[in-house]
């Protein structure tokens, strides 16, 4: 892994590599380029021009990556040599919900973790690089084509931004065959322990499998939870001061969130958003009703 890379001064290619499937599959093509053309069936020339080979590819930590993706990411800097690991300046993601005490999707509010702790930080990397626009390369799969649609690139950013999974056609199952056909083990899925997006399995999983991050999930739940009640309070004894946007000032919130039913995890069961505490129960309620079947 380089520390201190050269940027060409005009037109540099970024890879965003976030540890996943799609750009796993995107530094594989790029570390093989003749196999993969081969295999997808299209020229090198062409592959280069939907494609072109990243002078650097930047992985965003974000301080709260589940153990796997850290450790495919150490693996992948022993063999790809202009991968560079970045990070926000201060804080991680973690201490920054523990201290606002927020969740990343808060009622009402928008998704902002990418932008703040992996896409910001990446731009800031480049433009203390080079001063010339970027090439960005971006992995989306060809059955993902929406995501592409509702990205919108920074403002006044002069980059070009391309999709080469895209342009292939190149879904996930084709990833994982592009992967298998180069030697290259697949990823798990790659998000923050706390994405507020996680599916009920993926949060079994992690109560069964990551006690860890599961714990910090529940630090971060709990400092909502008191947050919440602190905030809202300090704008009603404020007398419920707005700003010209109709919000509340910093550090005051119009509602108690918490009270209302917001949660760190967003699926809902029986329309309601569920606690760690009560997703543990219907976990511990289902280890039970196994063992249980197992005695039987």
């Amino acid at each position: 892994m380089i520390t201190t890379p050269l940027l060409p001064s005009s037109q540099p290619v970024v890879g965003c590599f976030g540890g996943g499937l799609d750009s796993t599959t995107l530094m594989a093509i790029d570390s093989d380029r003749s196999r993969a053309a081969a295999y997808l069936g299209v020229t090198e020339s062409h592959l280069a021009e939907v494609f072109p080979s990243p002078d650097v590819w930047l992985f965003s930590d974000t301080g709260a990556e589940h153990a796997g993706t850290y450790a495919h990411v150490e693996r992948l800097a022993d063999l790809v040599p202009n991968l560079v690991i970045v990070r926000r300046d201060g804080e991680n993601i973690a201490e920054w919900c523990t201290r606002l005490g927020i969740v990343p999707l808060m009622p009402g509010g928008s998704h902002i973790c990418s932008l703040k702790f992996k896409g910001e930080v990446m731009q800031k990397w480049v433009k203390a690089h080079t001063s010339a626009p970027a090439t960005w390369i971006i992995g989306i799969e060809a059955d993902e084509g929406k995501r592409a649609k509702r990205f919108q690139k920074p403002r006044n950013d002069a980059g070009t931004y391309l999709y080469p999974l895209l342009e292939l056609g190149i879904t996930r199952d084709a990833c994982e065959g592009i992967l298998a056909h180069l030697g290259w083990a697949a990823p798990i899925k790659s998000s923050c322990t706390f994405c507020p997006f996680k599916s009920e399995a993926e949060l079994r999983w992690m109560y069964r499998n990551d006690h860890q991050a599961w714990d910090q999930c529940q630090e971060i739940e709990s400092a909502f939870e008191a947050m919440s009640a602190v905030k809202n309070q300090a704008w009603l004894d404020a007398g419920q001061p707005l700003n010209k946007g109709g919000r509340a000032p910093r550090g005051m919130w119009r509602k108690n969130s918490w009270a209302e039913g917001a949660r760190l995890f967003a699926r809902k069961v029986n329309g309601q958003q569920l606690s760690m505490q009560e997703w543990a129960e219907i976990f511990e309620a289902e280890r039970e009703l196994i063992n249980l079947v197992e005695v039987i």
